[in-house]
């Protein structure tokens, strides 16, 4: 196949007063990737031509909704309430006044130590009444006599009054110059229990007296055997 011929002519042609000859026109075709005066492809260092620019990171993706505006908040999740720890069932009125009696009665068998105070004379009869029976305590033998007397014991403490001070018409006597037959400083130890213990101090609170011993005296020297204490003359 043969290629035309160009003309050249005008190239090379001498320029006239009113013309500036264009030497690189006609040469377009002269030169690979030029055409019609577009600027030619970029090639790689290779020669090869590059791929088409990659889309940037995220392009092409749809953008997630933008946040609504205005003052009304999102709508959010309502906390969920804790529930309160569960609670045993109320025991019955029955089982309460059950338990309740129960503790009354370990309690009415408790023992409490409690001390009266004797003369030496009456504390040598109490002793010896105590050794006498097999079985027999100082609380036993107390209490034996205290429920022997019963009955008597307000006159038993007015006959077992002794004054120290002698009074007269005008002025009461000093009670503290006032003892009861029995009493005196040595010590007889008891223990009864706490039912028997409340029914000594009611006894106590009755006859007017804030220690059991200056009643409780007298009333053993009334109930043990052997010589009495009277009241001197």
């Amino acid at each position: 196949m043969t290629t035309p011929e160009e003309n050249l002519g005008p190239i090379f042609a001498r320029p006239t007063a009113n013309t500036v000859p264009n030497r690189a026109q006609g040469l377009g075709g002269l030169v690979p990737g030029r055409g019609t005066g577009g600027a030619p492809p970029p090639q790689s260092p290779t020669g090869s031509t590059p791929p088409p620019p990659k889309n940037p990171e995220g392009a092409g993706e749809t953008p997630p909704p933008a946040a609504p505006s205005g003052d009304t908040p999102p709508p959010q999740t309502p906390p969920i309430a804790e529930e309160p720890p569960p609670q045993a069932p109320a025991e019955p009125p029955e089982a309460v006044e059950a338990e309740a009696g129960e503790t009354e009665a370990a309690l009415a068998k408790t023992k409490h130590r409690t001390t009266l105070y004797v003369s030496p004379a009456l504390h040598r009869r109490f002793e010896k009444y105590v050794r006498a029976a097999r079985g027999r305590t100082n609380t036993s033998a107390v209490l034996e006599a205290v429920a022997a007397k019963n009955s008597t014991t307000p006159q038993i403490i007015q006959e077992s009054k002794v004054s120290a001070a002698a009074g007269n018409d005008l002025f009461p006597e000093d009670p503290r110059a006032v003892r009861y037959l029995g009493a005196g400083p040595v010590q007889i130890q008891i223990a009864p229990t706490y039912a028997q213990l409340q029914v000594l101090d009611t006894l106590t609170a009755k006859y007017g007296f804030e220690a059991r011993a200056t009643w409780i005296a007298p009333v053993l020297n009334a109930f043990l055997p052997g010589k009495k204490e009277k009241v001197p003359e």
